[in-house]
């Protein structure tokens, strides 16, 4: 009798010793929230640059020279104003400025006073040049309005560079309404790319500011 009660005791364990547990490696892991998403990136906005170093040489201007007084005022302006846009046509540079850039509310901006005053900084140097303001609307409203409202603009933007200190002979403004769409449009049709001003800067040798 001894005997089978060991007998019995020994199978049982036995058979506890071949029964498996889970493993905890078997087991999910604890739930971790996704990481979240990265902020929107802010759009870009002007900032008001520290008064140039200029790297061109002012001053009188050969016929044979104004390729490279041309090349001086672009790489300036190109470093003082921060990536608008500077076009360079042959010997004319162009700056094309979208009306919201230098206007609120039909009035020139802190920020497009700042931008001119760069500019103006730029061309009061290079004294040996004409600028020509020509200012232009998207097709909302009548030729008529549109028509007054680039004057407006243009003659604003050209009393600006005046204060700044360029000579008035030196500077033309003209409003030309919906004339010379940037992207061609049906009437009526809001587009922040027709309604710009563009400052075309050209050469002028036997230019004097005073």
């Amino acid at each position: 009798m001894r005997s089978r009660s060991l007998l019995v005791l020994l199978a049982a364990a036995l058979l506890a010793g071949c029964q498996t547990h889970p493993r905890s490696i078997m087991q999910p892991p604890p739930y971790a929230a996704p990481p979240p998403p990265p902020p929107a990136k802010a759009p870009p906005v002007w900032v008001k640059p520290a008064p140039p170093n200029f790297s061109g040489t002012a001053g009188p201007l050969s016929r044979a020279g104004v390729g490279r007084y041309m090349d001086g005022l672009e790489g300036d302006l190109r470093r003082s104003l921060h990536g608008l846009p500077v076009a360079r046509p042959g010997d004319t540079i162009v700056v094309n400025l979208q009306d919201d850039v230098l206007f609120a509310h039909g009035e020139l901006s802190d920020q497009g006073h700042d931008v001119l005053k760069t500019l103006g900084a730029a061309l009061v140097h290079y004294d040996r040049t004409g600028i020509e303001v020509n200012a232009y609307t998207d097709t909302r409203g009548t030729p008529e309005e549109n028509l007054k409202t680039s004057q407006k603009h243009a003659d604003a933007v050209a009393a600006a560079l005046r204060e700044d200190g360029i000579a008035a002979k030196r500077i033309g403004a003209t409003g030309f309404g919906r004339e010379h769409l940037k992207v061609a449009t049906g009437a009526g049709v809001k587009n922040p790319r027709n309604r710009r001003i563009e400052i075309r800067i050209v050469p002028k040798p036997d230019l004097r500011s005073s």
